[in-house]
């Protein structure tokens, strides 16, 4: 896998010439088969494809509605419902704070991507 993916609230993927890397985190609303997830974070919903084979999914039971995800794949439909092929599924329901933090995270990296801010290491 060779993804160089960014941070993303789900609105901010409608539109945007695809194919790119993303990073989203979301909670499992629906789930279609083995293959399709609908997920939402506070901003709107997306579709996750090729679940079976992203690397985290270990069964079925890894994407069960309700719980929280993060995803990284590609976006490769931004019109209406935006459509992402997973490369990685990583289940965060046992890290409740992470779900809590993420539009900070995704306002941070940004700030740092733009050289608006400059980390301290």
């Amino acid at each position: 896998m060779s993804l160089n993916p960014r941070k993303y609230l789900i609105k901010e993927l409608l539109n945007k010439p695809s194919p790119f890397d993303v990073w989203l985190q979301g909670t499992i609303e629906q789930n279609v088969g083995n293959d399709i997830l609908i997920i939402a974070d506070t901003s709107g919903r997306a579709k996750i494809t090729k679940c079976e084979n992203a690397d985290g999914v270990i069964d079925n039971k890894s994407l069960q509605k309700g719980k929280y995800c993060c995803i990284l794949g590609t976006a490769v439909k931004t019109k209406g419902l935006p459509e992402v092929q997973a490369s990685k599924f990583v289940d965060l329901t046992s890290q409740p704070h992470m779900k809590e933090v993420w539009e900070d995270e995704i306002r941070e990296a940004n700030l740092i991507l733009e050289n608006k801010i400059k980390p301290s290491i």
